[in-house]
């Protein structure tokens, strides 16, 4: 029944992430993130992952982009995120190299921005070959470690991946059940 209500949570969350892409690619960035457990939770893709003109899995953004790392920056801020859980992986966060961060990657780049962040790397269970039940096991992991962090953050969190569906959402499920308002 728990996991149930957990999976549920998770399609829930996706469906909303989905929605979000859409009006992401469309260039509405009037929201850029979906609130799971509203003032405390919440789920974000990566920086411009779905912007009209720098979007995709793996896309390298150019240095012109910086500004837009900044106005991203400063408007989760703006919607009260002190924290963020990120789950991106090297692959994720190569995507930043071209863009000027002052010598350092996204994670340390949030971090100089007054924002706390909890780096959890991990692989996207999309893209990788990890047999499925190693990649169950991975996930369980990272539910508890992320559930962990969130407890001792300031809240509101925000999750974050590349895309915010695969590694975002089923953890912000189960902080959900874990740590309901």
């Amino acid at each position: 029944m728990l996991q149930e209500r957990i999976e549920t949570q998770r399609v829930k969350i996706v469906t909303k992430m989905k929605a979000l892409r859409k009006k992401l690619e469309a260039g509405d960035d009037s929201e850029l993130f979906v609130w799971v457990i509203p003032g405390a939770l919440a789920c974000a893709p990566r920086p411009l992952r779905h912007h009209p003109r720098y979007a995709g899995s793996g896309v390298q953004i150019p240095g012109e982009a910086r500004q837009l790392i900044l106005d991203w920056v400063e408007q989760i801020r703006m919607e009260g995120i002190n924290s963020i859980i990120s789950f991106m992986h090297d692959r994720d966060l190569r995507c930043y190299e071209r863009i000027d961060l002052g010598g350092v990657n996204l994670t340390k780049f949030l971090e100089s921005k007054e924002l706390e962040v909890c780096a959890l790397p991990w692989e996207d269970p999309a893209h990788s070959k990890t047999p499925e039940a190693e990649k169950r096991g991975k996930r369980e992991q990272m539910c508890k470690d992320a559930l962990i962090a969130y407890d001792r953050l300031r809240h509101p969190v925000l999750l974050m991946c590349s895309a915010g569906i695969d590694r975002s959402a089923p953890v912000a499920a189960y902080i959900w059940k874990n740590r309901p308002k």
